[in-house]
């Protein structure tokens, strides 16, 4: 039995299009740190995405100062989530 963290990513614009470059500048901002993406689906679309990374125990905090840099400058609201995975053999 393997544990790990479950990531739960959520992207979301206020106003305009989202910008498509932002989900490619997520996951590899997260592949950096250890992560790798299992889904990515369609909340609203053109508004708002979820992405969904399993990766290293990994403090709250550390993940929203990764991502601090991508959300601003594309004018994007971050919401994060996690908890324990398992994986069994």
């Amino acid at each position: 039995m393997r544990f790990a963290m479950l990531l739960i990513i959520g992207l979301s614009v206020a106003t305009g299009d989202f910008p498509v470059e932002a989900l490619k500048n997520a996951d590899l901002t997260l592949a950096a740190a250890g992560f790798k993406k299992e889904v990515s689906s369609v909340v609203k679309p053109g508004k708002e995405y979820s992405i969904t990374y399993e990766g290293p125990d990994t403090p709250k905090q550390k993940i929203e100062d990764l991502l601090r840099a991508l959300a601003e400058r594309h004018h994007l609201t971050l919401s994060i989530e996690t908890e324990e995975s398992v994986r069994f053999p």
